[in-house]
């Protein structure tokens, strides 16, 4: 099932057509290959493995058809790109995979983009949010990621992330971990403490009919 949603000036969508592909394997290779340098640079400018032959994508995109923000999603049993290349982060009993988990990975804003807000919120924060509700799509309860120890600490004053083992230098000494998150818990958690952040997560706002020149970049 498509993800797709507009909120404020982005439009989030799931990413399926060729020009999307290739725009969001190129802001992947800026971000993880030359930024973070966590794999060695591409000759083509663009960041592809074997995991994109059955996960799923989701763009932030603005209205003009650019991409901004991005995020790779795989349901269990399938592979996980923690299971293998990111092994060296989790815990000494491995990952305790699970019916309802899924794993994201490749989640990055375009560099010159991540002071912009939604909602008074961040750009990453959306990006959430459309994982979110592609969790409630697929019945995911449970996310588990890869991520730097200093969004980690910013993202944990409104996601309930655990850490499964201590983070680690990766790339250029970029301090990683795998966390998971819960988003039952996060629900309760929200209602408490942030019930205004939990009724912005869980309001899609305008939806995108199928066919609009908005459905995908233009």
């Amino acid at each position: 099932m498509e993800l797709i949603f507009q909120e404020e000036n982005y439009l989030v969508k799931t990413i399926s057509a060729p020009e999307e592909i290739n725009s969001a394997l190129k802001l992947r290779h800026d971000v993880f290959r030359d930024e973070l340098r966590w794999v060695p640079p591409s000759p083509d400018g663009l960041d592809r493995d074997a995991y994109d032959d059955f996960a799923e994508a989701i763009g932030v995109f603005e209205l003009t058809g650019e991409l901004v923000g991005h995020v790779r999603l795989i349901r269990a049993p399938l592979p996980y790109m923690i299971e293998k290349e990111f092994s060296c982060l989790l815990p000494a009993g491995g990952l305790r995979k699970v019916e309802g988990m899924s794993e994201s990975t490749r989640i990055c804003v375009r560099k010159e983009r991540r002071k912009d807000t939604v909602a008074s919120l961040s750009l990453a924060h959306l990006l959430y949010k459309a994982i979110y509700h592609w969790s409630l799509q697929n019945d995911s309860r449970y996310l588990v990621t890869i991520i730097e120890q200093r969004y980690f600490i910013y993202l944990k004053r409104f996601f309930p992330f655990v850490p499964l083992a201590d983070f680690k230098p990766l790339g250029e000494g970029v301090m990683s971990g795998i966390a998971l998150l819960d988003w039952r818990e996060f629900e309760e958690s929200a209602a408490a403490k942030r019930p205004g952040f939990l009724e912005w997560m869980s309001n899609r706002g305008g939806l995108v009919p199928s066919g609009s020149r908005l459905h995908g970049p233009c």
